[in-house]
């Protein structure tokens, strides 16, 4: 092979870890980018080997031209090839050490981010040169409510703005996984970029005087009285959350109360046109009932977003299902591997009704039990299913 050819392939090998993960991020493959970023420099070290290789046959080509005459054309050619490739080589293996050497942008630290924004700083495995940061920074920023991600390949972080409404930490952390790369969140707390804004989801919000109003809402399960309807609450919390006006909506574990923190720019009107959206028989709460509330608001326990009902919805299925059995076991001997199936399976089904995977299946007995309960059993069940999913007289 004559040296010009393998400069080419110098030129190849230089650029291949940072050229790329580019190249799959824009064909859709990112997953492959942290792939080839991790052997970032075998390519540079192979690069560098191939080019002092294609330097030694650029000079024995060049003394052996001389010796038989040969024309000089070719041998104008192949130094300029060798000296482009040598220049692209340079270029990559010094984008590879400047990661190490400068930090990163100071400018982030100093800009001032704007209102309604929290700011995260999560670790980030697995980059090893520009392209890495790249491709980590391309994932993040498609992520909805993402105002700003900065991505130090020296520090291993991923710095971002982003709006706690729309998403949160464990997003985030997704979004750069998705990459090939591994993130992980610190057990620190998302920094408040702006005076009272909401925290990532899973905290609670600022709780200031100002900033937080509490309603009484009617939104018990009816079938389990102790816990709020997830099934129900859901929507109302989508909605409140859609507002203009509102930074999140929490309902309280029993049912009763629903937190609606406000943005700091909201004024009297869009909190007015808010309260719409809330059931007619809300209430807001006030005077010493509302400091109560407030603290335990304050908490962080017992206060669920829409996200996060369906948990609520889960707990209720699993109620009725164990209420159910007891109707069973009342009437017939049922071995307790089998009411434990039984318990399981109708814990799913309803499950997945409530949280609207199939919202319109009914129970069946058959469906549910048919191929481990003999046909008095199943009949049993379908006359428990009959008398509904509400507590009786003398039920828990």
């Amino acid at each position: 092979m004559k040296a010009k050819y393998y400069g080419i392939l110098s030129a190849l090998l230089g650029s291949i870890c940072c050229v790329a993960p580019l190249v799959l991020i824009a064909l859709g493959l990112g997953t492959s980018a942290a792939l080839i970023g991790q052997y970032h420099w075998f390519f540079i070290g192979a690069a560098m080997a191939v080019l002092a290789w294609a330097w030694v046959k650029r000079f024995r080509e060049q003394a052996r031209c001389a010796c038989e005459h040969r024309s000089m054309n070719n041998r104008g050619v192949s130094l300029a090839t060798l000296l482009l490739a040598s220049a692209i080589v340079a270029a990559f293996a010094a984008m590879n050490i400047s990661s190490y050497v400068f930090a990163g942008s100071p400018a982030l630290a100093e800009s001032a981010p704007g209102a309604d924004l929290q700011r995260v700083v999560i670790p980030v495995g697995g980059m090893t040169c520009a392209a890495c940061s790249i491709a980590v920074r391309h994932a993040l920023k498609g992520v909805n409510g993402v105002a700003s991600a900065h991505v130090s390949v020296v520090k291993k972080t991923a710095t971002v703005d982003y709006e706690a409404s729309k998403t949160n930490p464990k997003q985030l952390v997704a979004a750069i996984n998705s990459t090939g790369y591994h993130a992980t969140l610190s057990h620190e707390e998302p920094q408040s970029i702006s005076e009272n804004s909401p925290v990532a989801s899973g905290g609670v919000a600022d709780a200031s005087t100002d900033h937080v109003s509490f309603f009484k809402v009617p939104l018990q399960c009816p079938a389990a009285p102790q816990i709020g309807c997830g099934s129900a609450a859901k929507p109302i919390l989508l909605e409140l959350e859609h507002e203009p006006g509102v930074a999140e909506a929490r309902l309280n574990r029993a049912g009763t109360k629903i937190a609606v923190v406000w943005k700091p720019k909201s004024d009297a009107k869009t909190r007015h046109n808010v309260l719409a959206t809330l059931t007619d028989d809300a209430m807001e709460i006030q005077g010493k009932s509302r400091d109560e509330t407030l603290k335990d608001f304050s908490s962080g326990t017992g206060w669920y977003r829409s996200a996060d009902v369906d948990r609520l919805s889960e707990e209720e299925a699993g109620i009725i299902a164990a209420r159910l059995v007891r109707r069973v076991e009342a009437r017939t001997t049922l071995a307790q591997d089998k009411a434990e199936r039984l318990q399981t399976l109708v814990t799913d089904a309803l499950r997945k009704r409530f949280t609207k995977e199939r919202c319109q299946e009914p129970l069946s007995a058959s469906a549910l039990a048919g191929d481990f309960l003999d046909e008095n059993q199943i009949a049993i069940l379908e006359q428990a299913i009959e008398k509904g999913v509400r507590p009786l007289p003398n039920e828990s």
